[in-house]
């Protein structure tokens, strides 16, 4: 199971680091504007990470921007990694349904061979069991980590993100080990609702480092031994020197617990 591998993974790296791979063009050498430069520098960011991120996170809209070549540099950096030793979460935010989910699943199972997605919920649990039934593990997006969000989320009694929490549940009942929550690290007060809805429930946690997520904040509202993942895009990606960036992100966000 997915959620297994992850923790193996936390186990071996000592830490609850994901590598967001979102090659903003402003960071990558050259530009960022061709592919093969896109792929030379993930490689050299995977190469002096990979000790420290238990599972990356490449961007699809990076690639996809770059066209046929960027898609073909998307799979090799998944190959990367795979090579690794590790996980990869492709976040790409699916959220239709039917035929066109399913057609999202086979893309991103079967060419892209990637171990798990985001999905957004919007359309219930049609937008997500197709990527569960294709054998993908799923990270359901409940709590954004963006401001403007909460005009949507916060909706209703109990507010929207609690809802989903409680959809994710009942789909994990069904598919053990394949699904999780993405809960952004910008709203602890807003996670403490969440972290007695599906307590088994792993969560992706975006925010930190650029967008000022209060990680010390976060782990008190999380509470409980939760598979965690906290995921660091730019602040890796545009440093200096990303292995050192790596290492530093991970001892902050503490050890996982031993399962």
């Amino acid at each position: 199971m997915f959620v297994d591998q992850l923790e193996r993974a936390q186990r071996e790296t000592g830490g609850r680091l994901c590598v967001g791979l979102d090659p903003h063009p402003e960071i990558v050498p050259g530009g960022g504007k061709a592919a093969h430069a896109v792929g030379r520098f993930l490689d050299a960011v995977i190469s002096q990470t990979k000790d420290d991120a238990c599972v990356y996170k490449p961007n699809s809209a990076f690639f996809e921007a770059l066209g046929s070549e960027g898609v073909a540099v998307l799979r090799q950096t998944v190959d990367r990694i795979h090579d690794a030793g590790r996980l990869v979460i492709l976040d790409a935010k699916r959220g239709d349904i039917a035929s066109t989910a399913a057609a999202y699943a086979r893309a991103a199972r079967g060419v892209l061979a990637t171990d798990a997605i985001t999905v957004i919920p919007y359309m219930g649990e049609d937008a997500i069991l197709p990527f569960l039934d294709s054998g993908l593990a799923v990270f359901v997006v409940a709590l954004p980590s963006n401001p403007a969000a909460a005009a949507i989320v916060d909706h209703g009694s109990p507010p929207l993100y609690v809802r989903v929490a409680e959809l994710a549940t009942r789909l994990a009942e069904r598919f053990p080990g394949q699904v999780g929550l993405v809960v952004g690290a910008t709203h602890p007060a807003k996670a403490r609702l969440l972290r007695d809805v599906g307590p088994r429930l792993p969560w992706l946690v975006p925010g930190i480092g650029a967008q000022g997520g209060e990680l010390v904040a976060f782990l008190g509202a999380a509470g409980g031994d939760r598979t965690l993942v906290f995921n660091v895009s730019r602040g890796i990606l545009a440093a200096e020197h990303p292995g050192d960036a790596a290492r530093t992100f991970k001892e902050a966000m503490g050890r996982p617990h031993d399962r």
